[in-house]
């Protein structure tokens, strides 16, 4: 069987949705399936996105070298608007400012005339080319709702992403900080943790690791830390290897993940239930409160300062109830099916 993953990207940036791709493919080959991944550079801004998504569905997938490719299996958006009769959405995100961050203060869009019809395009051109598709997956229920809520359409299922068969994430001791490893991003919302760390009781340190999305916002957290006085309590390490993050993560007595309305539970909450470790998220985080139940093997907190500085005192203070709650977090891997037999297995039913 040939199977060919395709998605688009955006270059320089290497992310989940890059992830995704290079890990399904692996476990597709690995399972003796004849594998190419297509890979299209994209360019978001809303501007584009209808021109791009004109030139992607140009191209058919059906043959290639003289030879029928059995299944096409899409991504992120809107590589689905690629040519093949046996298409296979996972579908992991829309282009979210068109949708649900519409009229927000996340969204770069206009509510304009220029931006409605803009918006109303990426609309039909959805409904149209996920029409076509003979299964689509989503990676959340979140994003199964707003495809039901925006796109009148069921996705078959959800499949939660697994990390890579061949991951460094492991248990160990519960050290003096909290570590939140994640794109530095005004949605990811690094500064409420820093703001948080004005009332986290000493000695407990806060771990920032990360590139972010522009200087711009990087800069924005490194002044706060001066500014509160924090430079002695916070840590922003940059990029680390995969390895220096695993040893992070296990080493430390628990995880933030503190997207706003996240797609899915992102790859930092997987990373810390590998590593038996709870993760403390936001009652608005979206994706991540699918998984994280709090006090049972997470923290869930309004998204406030002083609710998530206490969150951090009490997994400091209570060390081996921290370990509970992180038995717990890795328990919920086989609980949701976590799993790649489960993800191809599906795929190619």
């Amino acid at each position: 069987m040939r199977v060919v993953v395709a998605s688009t990207y955006v270059p320089f940036i290497k992310g989940g949705g890059t992830k995704i791709v290079e890990d399904l493919q692996r476990e597709f080959v690995s399972r003796g399936y004849e594998t190419e991944t297509v890979m299209f550079p994209f360019d978001s801004h809303w501007r584009q996105v209808p021109e791009q998504t004109t030139a992607l569905r140009l191209f058919d997938l059906t043959e290639s070298a003289g030879r029928r490719n059995d299944l096409l299996v899409t991504i992120r958006y809107p590589s689905y608007a690629l040519q093949h009769p046996n298409k296979v959405a996972w579908f992991i995100h829309h282009h979210r400012e068109a949708y649900d961050l519409w009229g927000t203060e996340w969204c770069g869009m206009p509510d304009n005339e220029e931006g409605r019809h803009y918006r109303a395009m990426m609309h039909q051109s959805d409904n149209l080319y996920l029409g076509e598709c003979r299964k689509i997956f989503t990676n959340s229920q979140v994003v199964a709702d707003r495809l039901r809520r925006f796109n009148n359409i069921e996705p078959q299922a959800v499949l939660y992403p697994p990390l890579a068969t061949d991951h460094p994430f492991r248990p160990g001791p519960f050290g003096d900080y909290i570590v939140y490893p994640s794109r530095l991003s005004r949605i990811k919302r690094q500064h409420l943790a820093i703001e948080a760390m004005q009332s986290v009781r000493p000695p407990l340190r806060l771990v920032i690791i990360g590139k972010g999305d522009s200087p711009k916002y990087e800069k924005k957290l490194r002044r706060e830390i001066q500014r509160l006085g924090l430079q002695d309590r916070v840590q922003m390490l940059g990029w680390v290897s995969e390895s220096e993050k695993a040893r992070w993560i296990a080493e430390s007595c628990g995880t933030l993940y503190l997207a706003y309305d996240e797609d899915s539970y992102g790859y930092v909450t997987l990373e810390a239930f590998h590593s038996h470790k709870p993760v403390i998220t936001l009652s608005d985080s979206g994706g991540p409160n699918e998984v994280i139940r709090d006090r049972h093997n997470g923290l869930v907190v309004p998204p406030q300062p002083e609710p998530l500085a206490e969150a951090m005192n009490r997994l400091w203070q209570d060390r081996p109830w921290a370990a509970e709650l992180g038995r717990a977090a890795n328990a919920t891997l086989n609980k949701f099916c976590i799993n790649w037999d489960h993800v191809i297995g599906s795929m190619v039913a």
